[in-house]
């Protein structure tokens, strides 16, 4: 990036360079010797050369002008006797080469004739390396010579030859249209003294231009001596012609002065151009009975104007090549010397994609951007003065932008221009910004993450060394066990929330959706939220509604929904507070609402609340539980079923107000769920393998299926557990996936071979979760994939399976 910006840099050092001596001499065209002067100052800076020199021929070709830059007079006159010296040879070989190049003086010379005169005037110049490029005019005649200087050996880049034949072709160009320019003043000064008595081109013309009577074309056009009706065709080029009688029309009409510029067929069949003026001649009462009419050769000067238009077409060809924002602007000062406006006198395409301004030229940024920042009028202003170029990146407030910005002054002091390249860097800033408070969230996260675990593992590590005190005292381990119990069911309360979010947003949750009603659902979350509210003496106020509300939904996850709204309303309402929970119909929306008098939400905080990893700073603190990711899921599990969830508060201690609207069905017949059948007595002496290179998981299942009655052994690797298959003939295989000789799944496809038809069922119990392990279990002929830490009910419901299949 920096090479880059350095090379559009250089890039635009160049740009400016052409655009400063472009404009000087077309504000100076008449003035040669300075524009050739400004051009010479331009070639030396540009190719970082010592000196530089004009060789300029006029009329005749051996006798050439002069001019020399950074040069004293004694090695002006050295390096000015070469061309002089050897002029035939010089421009024989400018006319057959695009240059001339001497890198080292003190070299040998090779044996071109145009050669030869410059090694020993460099020497004694003190010079080592020359340049030399031929200046020609649009017909490649030749005008002369552009040539840098070095005091050192030099051998140009191709960038530099590049640079210098621009130069070389504006030189040229100058030097025609100067000559061109001279040539027309002068003709001009000949036609106003010639114009007392005649002009270059007089005619006559009858009243309605039907009839050319008389044209002295003065070797300019063609003379007609007898009167001719084919003068249209004979002088107009047949594109010009209905233009040209267009506005003779127009003049005949109104009996008024004829005056335009057309082209003209010139008398050598070449196009050329005029300007003609023709006026009426009128009898005593106002009838048309003439034209007189002079015209002017003007070819010159829309040769010269056709030059110039070329010549800014190259410049702003470069100019809107940058894919950077850029433009030139002129500073306005007030009277003790501050920037206070400025004005846009150039900008490129790319300008109004990065500020949204239209059609800037001649227009001041106050009245495009009222309240535009201050600092923009004070840095450009002290760049206009001092011309110091700065490179800064700052906001442009009243424009909704941030801008990554290089400055720089044009030209003198006096102008007050500033030229000024810049990007839109809006994104990238919000985009950071974005980053840091997502790295706050993540680390405000991991605290609390941290804070929560240890919370349930202190008293689980107290449990376990009281246990080993008590030795299998009865008493104390009927108090334990429910402690130790309660501890490990929040801590997989905790892992299954953070495997909910990462599934929710990962949009790997399946939803059943049917029609519920919403006051089931609302019953349900209070049957789920009642342990937290009461524990905390919260009263609860339940408002159903009057009528059934019937949402397309899953009835599970909308009870989570609402349970997690009450339990957030439980945890940060102080104790004895109150809680309303209500739902109602709004138009055709069910509106559920959870509304506390806890210790509410600030302003700052409202737009993110649902955000992943947010916690309000005042509550973060002093939350009883939770890692502050249950708003998250509450507003992921809301949209995927088509709603929507709000938060209002009124600031800090003032409570909060969680609204969920989904939108109604239609009512329908409620769908009644078939009753779960009861625990089998039959799967007592069930026959249960459990495979699982965790010694301590292995042993804990083995004690608990043993207790439900079943006959259980372990193995504790892939291949005694194929032993002790063969050996057990179990009707229940329960193993582990990540075991080290042979993973679950490899184990499951050799039991499948191995028993054909008679296989026991295969059940995984691990760590292992997700969708993708769940079809590796699957492929594998696995029955049932249990994720750890497995809960009593859900063994309970794959013995059951197992004994109903």
């Amino acid at each position: 990036m920096p090479d880059r910006l350095r090379a559009t840099e250089r890039d635009l050092e160049v740009i400016t360079r052409f655009y400063e001596v472009a404009t000087f001499c077309a504000r100076h065209s008449s003035h040669r010797a300075q524009c050739l002067e400004r051009l010479l100052e331009t070639a030396s800076a540009l190719v970082h050369a010592d000196a530089s020199a004009l060789y300029v021929f006029d009329a005749t070709p051996g006798d050439p002008a002069f001019m020399a830059g950074q040069l004293d007079a004694a090695g002006a006159a050295l390096l000015s006797a070469p061309p002089a010296a050897a002029a035939a040879a010089l421009v024989a070989q400018s006319l057959r080469d695009s240059h001339l190049f001497i890198r080292n003086a003190d070299g040998v010379p090779d044996d071109t004739p145009a050669q030869l005169p410059w090694f020993d005037a460099l020497r004694d110049a003190h010079m080592q390396a020359v340049v030399a490029l031929p200046l020609r005019d649009s017909n490649g005649t030749l005008l002369g010579l552009l040539a840098v200087f070095y005091q050192r050996d030099h051998q140009p880049s191709v960038p530099e030859f590049h640079i210098l034949g621009l130069l070389a072709r504006q030189t040229g160009d100058y030097l025609e249209r100067y000559a061109i320019q001279h040539a027309v003043d002068a003709s001009e000064e000949r036609f106003r003294r010639f114009m007392d008595a005649t002009s270059d081109l007089v005619y006559r013309m009858n009243a309605d231009w039907t009839e050319m009577r008389y044209l002295q074309g003065r070797n300019f056009v063609a003379d007609t001596h007898a009167p001719t009706d084919r003068w249209l065709a004979s002088y107009v080029p047949k594109e010009d012609q209905p233009r040209v009688l267009a506005a003779v029309e127009r003049a005949v009409a109104q009996k008024d002065v004829l005056e335009l510029e057309h082209r003209v067929i010139r008398i050598d069949g070449s196009i050329g151009w005029t300007h003609t003026r023709a006026i009426p001649v009128l009898d005593d009462n106002g009838k048309l009975l003439e034209w007189f009419g002079v015209a002017s050769d003007i070819t010159s000067r829309k040769t010269a104007e056709h030059a110039l238009r070329l010549s800014q077409q190259r410049y702003h060809t470069l100019f809107d090549s940058i894919d950077e924002g850029y433009c030139v602007i002129r500073m306005v000062f007030d009277a003790q010397g501050n920037g206070r406006d400025y004005f846009f006198l150039e900008v490129n395409q790319a300008f109004e994609r990065h500020t949204g301004l239209s059609d800037p030229l001649g227009r001041s940024v106050r009245a495009m951007v009222p309240g535009h920042d201050e600092h923009w009028f004070q840095i450009y202003g002290e760049i206009a003065k001092t011309g110091e170029s700065r490179r800064f990146d700052m906001p442009a407030d009243a424009m909704g932008r941030h801008y990554d910005v290089y400055a720089f002054r044009i030209g003198p002091p006096e102008d007050a221009q500033v030229a000024v390249l810049f990007s839109d860097i809006t994104e990238r800033k919000r985009f950071e910004q974005s980053m840091r408070e997502a790295s706050q969230r993540k680390d405000e996260f991991l605290a609390v993450l941290a804070h929560e675990l240890r919370n349930p593992l202190a008293p689980v590590r107290t449990g376990l060394s009281v246990l080993q005190l008590a030795k299998g005292d009865p008493a104390t381990t009927a108090k334990m066990l429910p402690l130790l119990q309660r501890q490990v069911d929040h801590m997989v309360r905790l892992v299954d929330d953070l495997l909910e979010v990462s599934r929710v947003s990962g949009g790997k949750v399946e939803l059943r959706l049917e029609p519920v009603d919403v006051s089931t659902a609302l019953r349900s979350a209070v049957e789920t939220s009642r342990p937290l509210i009461d524990a905390g003496h919260h009263r609860l106020l339940l408002s159903l509604p009057g009528e059934t509300l019937t949402v397309n939904a899953d009835p599970v996850r909308l009870s989570q929904i609402i349970a997690n709204l009450l339990n957030n309303s439980a945890k940060y309402t102080d104790e004895g507070g109150r809680i309303e929970l209500r739902a109602e119909r709004d138009g055709n929306d069910a509106l559920i609402v959870v509304q506390d008098n806890g210790r509410g939400i600030a302003a700052d905080m409202l737009p993110r609340i649902f955000d992943l990893f947010a916690q309000s700073p005042q509550t973060s603190g002093m939350a009883q539980g939770g890692i502050g990711i249950g708003l998250t899921l509450v507003r992921s599990l809301v949209e995927m079923q088509g709603g929507r969830v709000e938060a209002h508060s009124a600031g800090p201690g003032q409570g909060a107000v969680f609204t969920v609207r989904l939108p109604l069905l239609q009512a329908r017949q409620a769908t009644r769920e078939a009753p779960e059948p009861a625990l089998p007595a039959g799967m007592v002496g069930m026959r249960v393998l459990v495979v699982d290179d965790n010694l301590d998981a292995a042993e804990g299942l083995r004690l608990l299926l043993g207790l439900l009655g079943m006959e259980v052994r372990t193995a504790h690797d892939g291949a005694s557990g194929l032993a002790a298959a063969a050996e057990f003939a179990p009707e229940l295989v329960l193993l582990d996936i990540g075991m080290p000789d042979m993973d679950g799944y490899e184990l499951a496809r050799r039991l499948r071979a191995a028993h054909g038809a008679q296989c026991p069922t295969l059940v995984v119990v691990s760590g292992w979760g997700q969708p993708d392990d769940r079809q590796r279990s699957l492929e594998a002929g696995i029955d049932a994939h249990l994720v750890k830490p497995v809960g009593l009910e859900q063994l309970q419901e794959v013995l059951r399976n197992v004994q109903g299949g």
